[in-house]
């Protein structure tokens, strides 16, 4: 082939590819174009439903219903959905938003439903999100039927067990080991967080057969939900001697937001500390924040100790805590000035200090 023809052929190969891009860039173009007309026309909607005279707001302060509601088109439905997500994050009234979740399952349920079987990943995510929103009861089924797809992924596995959660549905206790497994503490927290009544009663009672990361999570949902009953109680001083140090360490630091501790548990504890056993700063730090929440004075003397542990933090929480006792700053002047311990002589003095502090600017 001569070198014309190389060139030629060159010329048009670049053409080609140069229409290529052009064609390419003219598509993208229009696209976008379509997409922000699209949004321009739902932005208008969302206005018009905005207004407080529309029938749509009628609907949802006085539960009126108008033939001007029904959408005539996807754009109007749109408009709808974004104007009631909207509504839901402003209500604080129950009729209100059982209104808006009323009127979420008339105009969306059967649509998310058949979004929910989509090939594509992104439909089915968004679907989810809403259901999860507008809390679709209706479709518990069609949710238990997306958990059992071969391509339903992680992301969406993980969303249907948090609407599952949130309805109180039976099945999603049949979920939390498998969950405990695939997903982080924080994530799994997040299911855990949301279960109540008689399914948390539930986890409590079969709460030794379970696995020590869920175990972990159960304990900290009781402290975060503030959860004070004696079943609990009786839980967490269980816990406080188990054979777990990780477990231990949780039990104790749910038992000092619990702020009490059983005459019997006291005693254990109180056995505990005189035998001296060797546990790590961690359990020290929480052993003293079970004692400041409880304030027993049969622990004056541990507190007084503790002030010289080689854990800072330790020192600092058992200095804090003899505050909370009558004897505390006599106690604590004492430290400042006699103890043999430097350390201990000066995070006494810290808090001596910090407390006239901030009694002279209080």
């Amino acid at each position: 082939m001569s070198i014309d023809n190389i060139l030629v052929t060159i010329w048009w190969a670049t053409v080609g590819v140069v229409s290529l891009i052009i064609v390419l860039l003219l598509y993208l173009m229009f696209r976008k174009y379509q997409r922000n007309r699209r949004l321009q026309a739902i932005d208008r909607l969302t206005e018009q439903l905005a207004k407080a005279d529309s029938a749509l707001n009628q609907y949802i302060a006085t539960g009126e219903r108008s033939r001007k509601m029904l959408a005539k088109n996807s754009l109007e439905q749109k408009a709808i959905e974004e104007m009631l997500i909207h509504r839901l994050s402003l209500s604080r009234s129950k009729n209100e938003t059982q209104r808006i979740k009323e009127l979420s399952e008339y105009y969306f349920a059967e649509s998310y439903a058949n979004d929910l079987r989509s090939s594509r990943w992104s439909t089915r995510i968004n679907a989810l999100l809403y259901i999860e929103q507008f809390q679709m009861m209706s479709l518990h089924s069609e949710l238990l039927q997306a958990l059992q797809r071969k391509h339903c992924t992680g992301d969406e596995r993980f969303l249907i067990l948090r609407i599952l959660a949130v309805f109180q549905a039976p099945e999603i206790m049949d979920e939390l080991e498998s969950a405990a497994i695939q997903y982080s503490d924080i994530q799994l927290l997040q299911l855990v967080l949301l279960i109540k009544g008689e399914l948390l009663d539930q986890l409590l009672q079969q709460f030794d057969k379970y696995s020590p990361k869920l175990r972990y999570i159960i304990i900290d949902n009781l402290r975060i939900n503030n959860i004070r009953t004696q079943e609990v109680l009786q839980l967490l001083e269980q816990c406080m001697y188990s054979n777990d140090k990780e477990m231990r360490i949780r039990a104790m630091k749910a038992l000092a937001n619990f702020g009490y501790m059983s005459p019997e548990a006291a005693n254990r504890m109180e056995q505990a500390l005189t035998e001296q056993q060797s546990v790590s700063w961690q359990e020290r730090l929480m052993r003293v924040k079970v004692i400041n929440s409880t304030r027993d004075e049969r622990f004056l003397p541990y507190l007084e100790q503790l002030v010289s542990d080689d854990s800072y933090e330790v020192r600092l929480q058992s200095a804090q805590a003899l505050l909370r006792y009558r004897q505390g700053v006599a106690i604590l002047e004492q430290i400042a000035t006699n103890h043999p311990d430097r350390f201990a002589k000066e995070m006494a003095q810290e808090i001596l200090e910090r407390r006239n502090y901030e009694r002279n600017v209080g």
